[in-house]
């Protein structure tokens, strides 16, 4: 069924999963039914929008869900299913579940505040109301959108684009010269041609389906001279996920072909997203260690 119900007007609510209460889910699945002990939770209105966080070993982001009543009162003859597990229920609702996360997705946080959400850490347990950025952050770890550009992001995204700006005022032989830098910065004409020759498969999933793969500098695009830009040896195939994790230093490889993490990287993103350091790993040959050694120096967040 489509999301038709997300282009009207509707609100969004994250309940919280308690650790220990993992049973408790699967009664609510069975009762496509949600309770809550928060008086904010009767604001909840069919069409709604309810997302779920796991609490606990193995947090995260688990189930993604409509609203399908009115929140109500629970009563004798419409109680709430989990009486007996020592808690409160002043609310309760109806709610179907759209799609649930085989492995919970934590983003992790810095100084108290979710990475990507920017949802407060405290505010998780509280059933709280979520703004449309927030929103729009948390639907995309269930493959809706690609998640919000970050600060980092959008200065790196500044960077590129005025770059690209200088870059279109030289003079050079012809258009085409012009055309084929430019296209190298998102990865594709003559620069993905170049490394498609090189690399085969994404280093650290193993994925083969060139469609799916990103064609990623590893010197970064803006600071490639011209014949770097659309080096092949300056490129690698990766999994989007990965790319994202290489591009903004929170990876970075050996000469070897080890993965070796960031020790500012949450280790349960690595997990969360199942990346595993390559069993048997294909050593770079020399002038891609060229490229690779400037992104340990200048990109790598040791």
């Amino acid at each position: 069924m489509s999301d038709i119900w997300l282009d009207k007007e509707c609100s969004t609510w994250v309940g919280a999963l308690g650790a220990g209460q993992e049973s408790n889910w699967d009664i609510c699945i069975d009762h496509a039914l949600w309770g809550s002990g928060s008086n904010t939770a009767g604001g909840v209105k069919a069409g709604d929008e309810f997302l779920l966080w796991k609490s606990g070993p193995g947090r995260g982001w688990l189930a993604r869900c409509v609203v399908t009543s009115d929140a109500r009162r629970p009563t004798k003859k419409d109680p709430a299913p989990w009486e007996d597990d020592g808690r409160d229920y002043k609310w309760i609702f109806g709610i179907r579940v759209l799609k649930q996360l085989d492995t919970p997705y934590n983003p992790g946080s810095s100084n108290g505040n979710q990475n990507i959400t920017d949802i407060p850490n405290v505010r998780l347990g509280q059933f709280p109301k979520l703004d449309s950025e927030q929103t729009l952050a948390v639907r995309s770890f269930f493959g809706l959108i690609n998640p919000p550009m970050t600060d980092e992001d959008m200065i790196f995204e500044d960077l590129d684009s005025a770059h690209e700006r200088a870059l279109l005022l030289r003079t050079m032989d012809g258009p085409l010269e012009k055309q084929q830098l430019i296209n190298a910065r998102r990865g594709q004409g003559l620069f993905r041609s170049n490394l498609e020759q090189i690399e085969n498969h994404c280093r650290v999933t193993g994925l083969r389906s060139m469609r799916h793969l990103r064609a990623s500098h590893i010197k970064p695009w803006r600071e490639s001279e011209d014949l770097e830009k659309i080096d092949g040896h300056n490129g690698l195939l990766l999994s989007p996920h990965v790319d994202h994790l290489f591009d903004r230093g929170w990876i970075k490889f050996s000469d070897e072909g080890a993965l070796i993490p960031s020790p500012k990287l949450e280790p349960e993103v690595l997990t969360s997203w199942r990346i595993e350091p390559p069993i048997d790993p294909a050593p770079f040959v020399d002038r891609q260690v060229d490229y690779l050694e400037y992104h340990r120096e200048f990109i790598f967040q040791s």
